[in-house]
């Protein structure tokens, strides 16, 4: 029966956790990965992904103020306050609105804010926001059990960890080859 040791990947972005969340936007944009694990001298100890980094930066000081600068330019140009209407608009709407160009990459939309939020992201770091609670796997974990794993939880990657030293890392992505190439169902070739 396939395992995780046959499909993972060993060659992992990690981050640490007093790494600023800047520098972690860099390296995720750079390797065009959605999330990596935390590691501190060698231990798991979480992870951090793009929705981790997206919910952080909603939830930014930084947006509300931009927010309140809005109100306050409106009012100097004599223009109608926020509605109630403009109130429950959908919030990802904003973020659709906010970034030129909603459908590139995390790392060029965090480029593309204004310098106040990517130096708020500099102040901040990666084990403030990363997820501590962690699923696991060992390389010999079947690639069935892994993809239960992964549906129950509603998650995208599992970490592969032997003797709590991180070895791999399996993602939907590596689940979607091994189902395409047959390696799920043992029959690869």
């Amino acid at each position: 029966m396939p395992t995780v040791a046959d499909i993972m990947t060993t060659d992992i972005l990690t981050l640490g956790p007093d790494m600023s969340l800047r520098t972690a936007v860099e390296a995720l944009g750079n390797e065009r990965v959605s999330g990596a694990p935390v590691v501190l001298n060698g231990r798991l100890v979480g992870v951090v992904s793009s929705s981790d980094i997206v919910e952080f930066q909603s939830a930014n000081p930084v947006l509300e103020r931009r927010e309140t600068e809005e109100d306050n330019l409106r009012e100097d140009l004599g223009g109608p306050p926020r509605s109630d209407e403009d109130e429950q608009e959908n919030p990802s709407s904003f973020f659709v609105d906010y970034w030129d160009d909603s459908n590139s990459d995390l790392y060029q939309r965090f480029q593309a804010e204004d310098e106040r939020s990517w130096d708020l992201l500099a102040r901040y770091t990666v084990g403030e926001i990363m997820t501590r609670k962690v699923m696991t796997v060992r390389p010999t974990t079947s690639l069935q059990e892994a993809a239960n794993i992964l549906s129950e939880h509603g998650i995208h990657r599992l970490l592969v960890t032997e003797n709590d030293t991180l070895v791999g890392i399996i993602t939907t992505s590596d689940l979607v080859r091994a189902i395409a190439d047959g390696t799920l169902n043992g029959d690869q070739g």
